[in-house]
């Protein structure tokens, strides 16, 4: 095609175009103040309110092939705006765009609207009186309402065409005084695409809101406080006055949220809801809660990163509360509950704010069921929960939950220097009901509620690792409730010891939540053997401790454990004392272990005792003992206390039966050894059929006198005294002794150690060979004098020979 013949096609389209839109400018500016005033005239003969605008420009080819006209400055007020002074609409701006073809063939119709800087405000006050009057059709009888079909259709034709709205900088602010309803936002820049079938608007709104909030009830707060939000809302209107949300997205901050539901305007109204989104942090999703709301769920603590459904149903007019369904799935968390950091922990949980459907929607009809949770216990225990919460005025919490804790596992919960865990299991179920805040007071070291639950410990093995205590093995069973656990029962296996407890502990569950309290035990106690040998490793300076979660727990329930022991055993034995038929009550604390009424058979005879060791923090201990014997073998006796601790008389020198009425106390160094100088004590002593064996001062003196009579076994009728021991020193009355070689009396002190003092008067009637009684009976005679003194560690005899000396006996 030659280039001239081109520019002349082109130049003719072009001359064609400029003809069009000139005719178009000059149609718009011929008519400009017509539509103008139709467009009032119409809005105000429809509505009771008054609209007003400044003035009605236009811009040629704005947004596409046809004409842009803006209103300035409206202003849409209702009939009491003398009153209240509150505009419902305040617009900056209104563009109007009109398809320029539609004009062409003299049909007004608009494709897009534009909103720019505005504000609507609706209310209603106490007494129910809205400002959305203004824009309530006027009355039926008005001469103004009696538009023609004719106007009526022309408005319909005006919006027929309308596919885009478009909102910048829009402020909106819903107020009902009468229900309590504020509703507060701000659309920064909103698109709106819109369809139309014959039945039903279709919507595309998308874009960026700001929420300043959304408060349905002004006594429980607002929802999405100073939020900014992205919208991408697909709705629908239909001419049953329905609104429907297909689904759509919103953004909040960072988190989406699917939704979709309805809104029925038809007489009292009715909002369907469905939201969801898959990860939500706990503390964003609490910030677009009401303060209030948020604030109660926070202080549980439980923060995590959740999905989440929610279905909203509730009336719009009449101000009930709507009905709430939540269905919650947790990603892994930790929380920290108040027996211990709960790791790792993950759950589900359903929440309706009307449990019960025959009673309306409340706090009081709200319940949150968590079917299953579980996490783990300081990060190596495994628990298993399942919880319901009931009535958020006053919650009520109903939880049920289990453990198996492999004991090897918990190694790090514990200081090696204190316990060592080997092996074993140990399973818990646990059931509470009563109010969830809090469920331990403190103050009272109580729980507020009722507790049921039995633990089973299976095979389990540690060593005490202060005292080298190992534990091969314990199993038992325990039943506890809120404040007591009873010990169905517990066997212990420990070197050759098998322990059989049962019984009721008191105080244990501050413990489970990082308090103390004093714990008493009231627990029997029955061994076939028992071997109390493993006491003398106690060490009174323990080894340097690093805390632990579990360590720490049981150093203080050891501190503050009151035990109280009822003892039956078949046989007991340490070091070199041994004893059948024990049967008793013993007390424990961590200073002290006190006895009371043991009884036993020991020593050949009957053996009853009260007494004690305590100070055990303490570098040295002390024991204490009150009791009485029958019938015990002295040689027995001797040897089971290892000859109280000294070597000059010991169980290889004596023999017979010994009855005796004692107290007595000492001081043990920290291998449980006795510590002589400390002793102190009383004892009445009867002794029958008893002999004295290769006892060397008695030798000493056959040296002297009475070379032809057995000085290594000598025999007595039956010896009866009283004795005081201080220190090492035992002091006697003068006693008479009957013996199968002499008699004689003695009287003064017996040392243990050095300080040997006794006086012997032998009357020289036992010179003859068959004296009579009656000359043995009293000192009145002669008498051999011998003093038995200690000199360096040996027992020296120093002799009196002034057989005429008369010896008065000491007045009584």
């Amino acid at each position: 095609m030659p280039f001239p013949k081109f520019l002349k096609i082109g130049l003719y389209i072009l001359g064609t175009f400029a003809v069009l839109a000139g005719g178009a400018l000059t149609w718009a500016y011929q008519y400009r103040d017509d539509v103008f005033q139709y467009l009032l005239k119409e809005a105000n003969a429809r509505i009771r309110g008054t609209v007003t605008a400044r003035k009605l420009d236009f811009t040629p080819f704005a947004g596409g092939f046809g004409l842009s006209f803006t209103l300035f400055d409206i202003h849409l007020r209702d009939s009491a705006y003398a009153i209240h002074h509150k505009e419902l609409l305040a617009l900056e701006r209104l563009t109007v765009h009109i398809d320029l073809r539609q004009l062409l063939r003299k049909q007004l119709q608009i494709n897009s609207v534009t909103v720019d800087k505005g504000k609507l405000s609706v209310f209603v006050d106490k007494n129910g009186y809205s400002n959305l009057q203004a824009v309530a059709p006027k009355d039926s009888s008005s001469t103004q309402d009696t538009t023609t079909s004719a106007e009526g259709s022309l408005g319909k034709e005006l919006l027929k065409s309308l596919r885009q709205v478009k909102v910048k900088e829009m402020e909106v602010h819903l107020q009902d005084s009468l229900k309590g309803k504020d509703i507060h936002f701000c659309l920064e820049k909103i698109t709106n695409d819109l369809e139309r079938t014959d039945t039903c608007l279709w919507v595309h709104l998308r874009g960026k809101t700001q929420f300043r909030q959304l408060t349905f009830n002004l006594n429980r707060g607002g929802f999405l406080e100073n939020k900014a939000t992205e919208l991408d809302l697909h709705l629908s209107y239909d001419l049953h006055r329905r609104v429907g949300i297909g689904p759509s997205e919103v953004l909040v901050e960072q988190d989406t949220f699917r939704l979709r539901g309805s809104f029925d305007f038809k007489d009292e109204g009715r909002v369907q809801l469905f939201v969801s989104t898959d990860t939500i942090a706990a503390p964003r999703a609490l910030s677009i809660l009401p303060r209030r709301l948020a604030k109660r769920i926070a202080k549980h603590k439980v923060l995590p990163v959740v999905k989440a459904e929610v279905s909203v149903d509730g009336p719009l007019r009449t101000g009930a509360d709507p009905h709430i369904e939540v269905e919650v799935q947790t990603q892994t968390f930790l929380y920290k509950s108040a027996i211990g950091p709960l790791s790792q922990t993950v759950g589900r949980a359903h929440f309706t704010n009307r449990s019960d459907t025959s009673l309306p929607v409340s706090n009081q009809n709200s319940r949150l069921v968590a079917p299953h949770v579980s996490g783990l216990l300081y990060g190596v225990i495994p628990m298993n929960l399942s919880f319901t919460i009931t009535d958020f005025d006053d919650p009520f919490l109903h939880m049920e939950g289990n453990t198996k804790a492999n004991v090897a596992r918990c190694k790090a919960l514990f200081d090696p220097n204190q316990v060592q865990p080997k092996s074993g299991n140990v399973v818990v179920n646990f059931c509470y009901k009563g109010k969830i805040s809090p469920i331990f007071d403190p103050k009272t070291n109580r729980l507020n509620g009722k507790l049921d639950g039995n633990a089973k410990l299976e095979k389990v093995a540690f060593l005490y690792t202060p005292q080298q205590i190992d534990i091969q093995r314990v199993d038992g069973f325990v039943r506890f409730a809120e404040d007591k656990a009873d010990l169905t029962y517990l066997h212990v296996y420990h070197q050759k010891n098998q322990v059989r407890v049962s019984g009721n502990v008191t105080g244990l569950t501050p413990y489970a939540f990082g308090t103390t309290a004093s714990v008493k035990a009231k627990v029997s106690i029955f061994a076939p053997d028992l071997g109390l040998d493993w006491i003398r490793n106690y060490r009174p300076t323990p080894q340097k401790t690093t805390k632990k979660q579990l360590t720490d727990i049981t150093s203080k329930f050891i501190q503050n454990l009151d035990l109280k022991v009822h003892l039956a055993a078949r046989r007991v034995h340490y070091r070199k004392f041994e004893a059948q038929g024990v049967s008793g009550r013993v007390y424990m604390t961590r200073q002290a272990i006190r006895c009371e009424d043991v009884k036993m058979h020991a020593f050949g005879g009957d053996f009853r005792v009260t007494g004690g060791i305590e100070q055990f923090d303490l570098p040295t201990h002390r024991l204490y003992a009150k009791g009485k014997v029958a019938n015990a073998d002295v040689q027995k006796v001797f040897y089971a206390f290892e000859n109280f601790g000294q070597q000059t008389v010991s169980d290889q020198n004596l023999s017979g039966t010994l009855s005796t009425d004692f107290t007595y106390s000492t001081q043990l160094d920290k291998e449980f050894q006795l510590l002589p100088k400390t002793m102190k004590g009383q004892l009445s002593f009867h002794l029958i059929n008893g002999q004295l064996n290769h006892f060397k001062p008695l030798l000493r003196i056959q040296k002297v006198i009475f070379k032809r009579r057995n000085f290594q076994k000598i025999q007595f009728e039956g010896l009866k005294n009283e004795f005081v021991l201080q220190g090492q020193e035992l002091s006697m009355n003068q006693m008479k002794v009957a013996s199968s070689v002499l008699t004689f009396f003695v009287g003064g002190t017996y040392s243990f150690g050095d300080k040997t003092d006794l006086l012997v008067h032998i009357p020289l009637n036992n010179l003859k060979r068959n004296p009579e009684e009656e000359e043995l009976e009293t000192l009145d005679g002669n008498n051999l004098l011998i003093r038995a003194v200690d000199e360096r560690g040996e027992i020296r005899l120093k002799y009196d020979m002034d057989w005429r000396k008369k010896i008065r006996r000491p007045q009584r």
